[in-house]
């Protein structure tokens, strides 16, 4: 379908231009500032934090979000997006509060150190250490250690997704769900992904810069693109992976990457959501006040990840 009129005037910003004319401070900023017109409202829950997680890379801050009862809960711990380089866990602040009260769920956001600070593969091993914390405390957080879901957007999502197929290879801790939206599967595009000819520019995110910026200013060198903890598209295995909600949208470079990854997951038997949004553009998730489709896929989100806690639990979407 055509490209939802929604995003013409966003698209009127000569995005690529930035990438040379502004500094990695002033460009952050931009990111961070740039969202303050799309992102759902701050609703209430029962409370929030901030803590500080002792890894091996850093001092990891991280957020979390818990619901009105104190009862015990499953956890789902989110990554925010930003191509490695840019974002924190402010920017998705409304996105983990809705979670948290649809899902009666606690949610733990994770400000991993960006690159090229921190290259890869540092932020995996940090969010894989925090992760392992989470399930190590689990009683002081008050969590079900059997209930762990993990996900993210853009380069959240493929940390989620690495940190999915550690949680099987290392066998340190159960993941029950894995939730990737608009992700990046294959950092340079190894498997000749379609979207990242036809969908190249003119969306926001484009192809040139991911290959130009994103990707250079993360790894430590191009070819560790080939390295499934980079790139989780190019693992060899993919059977005993967690169940899985994957939302991808009609004109973003990495929209068949995505559906790749969904099918070989699926493949390998696991039970695997696919949504495809047209008419939307990478980023879209997060632009909860302004698109619809941004809701519908939160309570996407919420719907799969009630299920995979709590059973076969049908929460209404918007449009029913």
């Amino acid at each position: 379908m055509p490209l939802d009129p929604v995003f013409n005037k966003l698209l009127e910003t000569d995005f690529d231009s930035m990438y040379t004319s502004l500094s990695m401070d002033q460009f952050r900023d931009y990111y961070r500032k740039s969202w303050d017109d799309y992102k759902g409202d701050i609703i209430k829950i029962g409370t929030v934090s901030n803590h500080i997680v002792e890894t091996s890379k850093r001092e990891t801050p991280i957020r979390i979000y818990n619901p009105k009862n104190g009862k015990i809960h499953p956890v789902f711990i989110w990554i925010h997006g930003g191509g490695f380089v840019f974002g924190d866990i402010e920017v998705y602040d409304s996105i983990c509060r809705k979670i948290t009260n649809i899902v009666n769920c606690t949610v733990i956001s994770i400000n991993y150190g960006l690159a090229p600070e921190h290259k890869f593969p540092e932020p995996v091993e940090e969010c894989y250490q925090v992760v392992k914390w989470v399930y190590e405390n689990a009683k002081e957080l008050n969590i079900l250690p059997a209930k762990i879901a993990i996900g993210g957007d853009s380069a959240g999502g493929t940390i989620a997704a690495v940190i999915a197929q550690l949680s099987r290879d290392r066998n340190e801790f159960p993941i029950v769900y894995q939730v990737e939206v608009n992700t990046m599967f294959d950092l340079l595009g190894q498997t000749k992904p379609l979207s990242r000819v036809e969908n190249a520019k003119g969306y926001r995110l484009t192809t040139e810069a991911n290959n130009n910026f994103f990707i250079p200013n993360y790894l430590n060198n191009l070819c560790e693109a080939k390295n499934p903890l980079a790139s989780p598209l190019l693992a060899e295995n993919f059977n005993d992976l967690p169940d899985a909600c994957i939302i991808t949208c009609e004109y973003d470079p990495l929209r068949d990457e995505g559906e790749h990854y969904a099918k070989n997951l699926s493949d390998a038997g696991a039970d695997v959501c696919l949504k495809r949004y047209d008419g939307m553009i990478h980023g879209f998730f997060n632009m909860q006040r302004t698109v619809k489709e941004a809701r519908d896929a939160l309570d996407l989100v919420c719907t799969k990840l009630n299920e995979a806690f709590w059973g076969d639990v049908h929460i209404p979407r918007k449009n029913e």
